[in-house]
């Protein structure tokens, strides 16, 4: 691939473009580690989270989008449900856009930053974000006038019994819609709150699930033995997410 400045980036064999550049760089491999990427596709792979992914799927239908981009699309196991006539995915860790790459050869896929999307103003008819990193200033740079951001973000009761399994005072999320800031970009155009069950009988799945959240950054000494009397009869809590629609305020 070569930009309109002359710079070149080659293709990987798994059909992903590296354009993260060396500055945009926060350590030496960004982005969620190999096993975090490794314990999320196991988990997504089980279907317990395929009502959000269909939610996500029949929300951005109903744009019509010629451009969809997904920012933060993870190993693309919400990106590849998506339908429109370009459908890009982007993420700062290179091994899950590389499983992304590989899985969906219909895609287009690029190691990126969302602080630095690698497309032209106003060139997306839809943007989404699934629990992912929220630039306002540069979402509104790419998606057009009148064009969507289809974000999901945790509801209150969000996997309410698996955080009890770690505070003591295990309290609801305090739900923070992620383009509240911006009005002068963006305007809510409604939302919705899909809440389904995540029953879990293995306990190598709920630690799966456990390396998916930002818990794991505040786990106990003993979660590994916690996650196993958890799972000695099945596990069952629920998932809890808000997606919220966005339109990019000016004129189509």
């Amino acid at each position: 691939m070569r930009c309109d400045a002359g710079h070149s980036f080659d293709l990987a064999r798994e059909g992903y473009v590296n354009l993260l550049l060396a500055h945009q760089r926060r350590s030496r491999r960004p982005g969620d580690s190999d096993e975090m990427i490794a314990a999320r596709r196991r988990f997504l792979a089980t279907g317990a989270y395929d009502p959000l992914t269909d939610a996500l799927a029949r929300l951005v239908s109903g744009e019509a989008p010629r451009t969809v981009l997904d920012v933060g699309c993870g190993d693309g196991r919400h990106t590849r449900r998506l339908e429109a006539g370009v459908v890009a995915g982007v993420d700062v860790a290179r091994r899950a856009v590389a499983l992304a790459a590989r899985a969906d050869r219909a895609g287009w896929y690029a190691v990126a930053s969302a602080a630095d999307l690698p497309l032209a103003g106003a060139s997306v008819d839809v943007a989404v974000d699934v629990f992912g990193p929220v630039i306002p200033a540069e979402l509104a740079r790419v998606v057009r006038p009148g064009g969507a951001v289809v974000a999901a973000h945790p509801g209150p009761g969000h996997l309410a019994a698996l955080r009890a399994l770690v505070y003591a005072d295990a309290r609801p999320h305090d739900v923070k819609p992620p383009l509240r800031a911006a009005p002068e970009w963006f305007e809510s155009a409604g939302w919705e709150t899909f809440t389904f069950p995540v029953v879990v009988s293995d306990a190598a799945v709920l630690t799966d699930l456990f390396a998916m959240t930002p818990y794991r950054w505040h786990a106990p000494p003993d979660m590994a033995e916690r996650l196993a009397d958890a799972t000695r009869e099945p596990f069952t809590t629920a998932a809890e997410v808000v997606i919220t629609t966005y339109r990019r305020r000016g004129r189509p």
